[in-house]
């Protein structure tokens, strides 16, 4: 589908158009869910919020001020909607004990770490990774995916998940070294 008819279905989602939000619903659907199950452990909770999402699309719409492509915004706003639901699932703040063993990383060990990522998955299917990834603790899972796949820095990470700069990067750095664990433990 060209651009001009995608501003066509905006405009018309903006008038409240239902066969325009039903269009828009049937474009993106597929890849809001994909966002949707990189964030939630299980297909029916990410079911649930790619119709939350969708909903805040169709509410929000009249903000969309076309700065970006309606994909890049509408990705936004499901990753945050993803991201409130889990932080009411928690129903506190994740804090970072720099002293806790578990979280601790040495620079030896963090050096390199993106090059053995890259080897360790590059002949992986996609489907095979992200099935790794929903594997990891989801602190870690949701940090490698706001940074890694969305395209986040460690300043809105830290904004979005109420954490301080340090703590995103060291989660990273965590979940990084969980999954390069997690794919030779299982591709051996």
């Amino acid at each position: 589908m060209n651009n001009s008819n995608i501003d066509e279905i905006i405009k018309g989602c903006k008038k409240n158009d239902r066969n325009c939000q039903k269009l828009l619903f049937e474009l993106f659907s597929k890849k809001m869910m994909g966002v949707c199950l990189r964030y939630c452990y299980n297909y029916e909770t990410a079911r649930d919020m790619v119709q939350d999402g969708f909903v805040k699309v169709y509410t929000k719409i009249n903000d969309f001020k076309g700065d970006s492509a309606v994909q890049t915004w509408m990705t936004r706003i499901f990753i945050n909607t993803c991201l409130s639901h889990i932080n009411k699932l928690e129903n506190k703040s994740i804090h970072l004990d720099i002293n806790d063993l578990n979280v601790q990383y040495t620079t030896e060990n963090s050096i390199g770490n993106e090059e053995v990522v890259e080897n360790s998955i590059k002949n992986l299917p996609v489907t095979a990774v992200l099935e790794y990834i929903n594997q990891l603790p989801e602190k870690y899972k949701i940090v490698l995916n706001m940074y890694s796949i969305d395209g986040y820095s460690h300043q809105q990470i830290a904004e979005a998940l109420d954490i301080q700069i340090g703590s995103s990067k060291s989660r990273l750095s965590r979940a990084r070294q969980l999954l390069i664990d997690l794919i030779k433990e299982k591709e051996n």
